[in-house]
């Protein structure tokens, strides 16, 4: 039991975290873990913090004063009101709450657009509501299900594997099986978060950032740009070695190797390969593709 309880712990051990979030983890594991038995959760957490917890609560109401027009203050102590009142059901539920509510709470135009895409989102439930059609209340699941989109954006993923994705994330995130028509909402927000990414980003970029090699990707992705700027599709660019070393700021190895994944990804083509010449070092001819 000891060990289950240290590795839920954030603050509790954690001799440099503020006192007031000692004190609300403390005071939610003593009620959610514990039964609201001092003793117990004291002699527990004796061998790690001894008495300190004892001068929290006195820390929590100096902290409460010094903050009592701080939002997230306020919302601290609606938190402990919450796990006193039995209205918190788990240290889940806790560590959310606490999350999203005090430690990393939205603040000025964060909170704003958050604001405005809830009142969107609710507008948008609302009115579905209102027509009869199906609407997804998990933004757990809302979530994950456009971070999925975003992985697979530009990788031609098939009708049935998008299947299979969305029946995961559903078995993952949502306590019961959705409806056909819900199931055909979450795919319509998967395929328009997918429209909007590869709206974005072209198939040939996409390519190049998921390279493995993340300082080939750089490089690559660089020089692509480059290619973009200074010549359309079918034009060339002669390009000597110092050149596109000075072009990329990085030696001669990383160079060459990005313009080699662009070649090898057919983006560009090597059009001619130049001699050494006196100045420049040798010069390569290369043509853009796409």
């Amino acid at each position: 039991m000891d060990t289950v309880i240290y590795m839920k712990t954030i603050y509790i051990t954690d001799k440099n975290a503020p006192h007031y979030l000692r004190f609300i983890e403390w005071e939610a594991l003593r009620y959610l873990v514990f039964n609201k038995d001092r003793m117990l959760i004291a002699e527990t957490f004796d061998s790690s913090i001894g008495t300190a917890w004892s001068n929290w609560p006195q820390s929590y109401n100096l902290y409460r004063e010094k903050h009592s027009k701080d939002p997230a203050a306020l919302a601290l102590h609606e938190l402990f009101l919450q796990i006193v009142n039995g209205n918190v059901k788990d240290l889940d539920q806790f560590y959310y709450l606490l999350r999203t509510k005090v430690t990393h709470r939205k603040r000025g135009n964060a909170l704003k657009d958050q604001r405005i895409r809830q009142a969107k989102q609710s507008a948008i439930q609302q009115a579905r509501i209102d027509d009869g059609k199906a609407f997804i209340a998990n933004n757990k699941l809302i979530s994950m299900t456009k971070r999925e989109a975003v992985r697979v954006a530009h990788t031609d993923v098939s009708e049935v594997h998008i299947s299979e994705l969305l029946q995961s994330l559903v078995s993952e995130y949502n306590p019961m099986a959705l409806t056909d028509d819900e199931m055909d909402v979450l795919r319509s927000i998967f395929t328009r978060k997918v429209t909007a990414m590869e709206a974005s980003l072209t198939a040939p970029e996409a390519t190049i950032l998921r390279h493995t090699d993340k300082d080939v990707s750089k490089n690559a992705f660089h020089l692509y740009g480059l290619f973009k700027l200074k010549c359309e599709a079918g034009d060339t660019w002669a390009l000597g070695h110092l050149e596109l070393c000075k072009e990329l700021g990085v030696g001669r190895p990383k160079a060459l190797a990005a313009a080699d994944l662009l070649v090898k990804l057919g983006l560009i083509a090597v059009s001619e390969r130049g001699k050494r010449g006196t100045v420049m070092g040798k010069t390569t001819i290369y043509k853009r593709l796409k």
